[in-house]
């Protein structure tokens, strides 16, 4: 089974990284992943606290497959063992132009407890992605904005 949201932002790639790569902001901004701890390098054991919306906070810790700057992020999480219930998760940037990049946040889940789940999943998490995206379009493009105020001035 596989979630996929994308949403277009007018702001660069390296803003929307910054912003997504900043983990200790999360809890002021992010109302999907609510924090996230450990060292952003591959091969890395993350903690990621996660809620969904309407349901409790959840705490699982994926491990970083995949940082390409400005660009990509993957983890892979496993429910108590490998095989029983497995997320892999993507943040993907994709640059559309100048200051305009598309980002896709994405999961495919993997395991025995996966159609049990599905249709929590693809409402719950679903739900989640994109309202995080939302949140994340609109911070960035207001940074974006607030930068170019302040160019006016200078």
């Amino acid at each position: 089974m596989k979630i996929y949201t994308e949403i277009e932002i007018q702001a660069s790639d390296k803003q929307v990284w910054n912003l997504l790569t900043d983990f200790a902001s999360f809890p002021h901004w992010n109302l999907f992943i609510r924090q996230i701890s450990g060292s952003l390098s591959e091969g890395a054991q993350l903690t990621v606290h996660f809620q969904p919306p309407g349901t409790d906070i959840m705490i699982f810790r994926p491990t970083v497959i995949t940082v390409e700057a400005n660009r990509k992020l993957r983890w892979l999480g496993h429910f108590l063992i490998p095989g029983l219930f497995d997320g892999e998760h993507s943040f993907i940037i994709e640059p559309l132009g100048s200051d305009r990049v598309r980002f896709i946040q994405q999961e495919s889940f993997h395991g025995l407890l996966v159609p049990l789940l599905a249709r929590r999943l693809n409402i719950d998490v679903r739900q989640g992605f994109e309202a995080m995206n939302q949140t994340l379009k609109t911070k960035a493009e207001c940074i974006k904005d607030e930068k170019q105020e302040v160019r006016k001035f200078i």
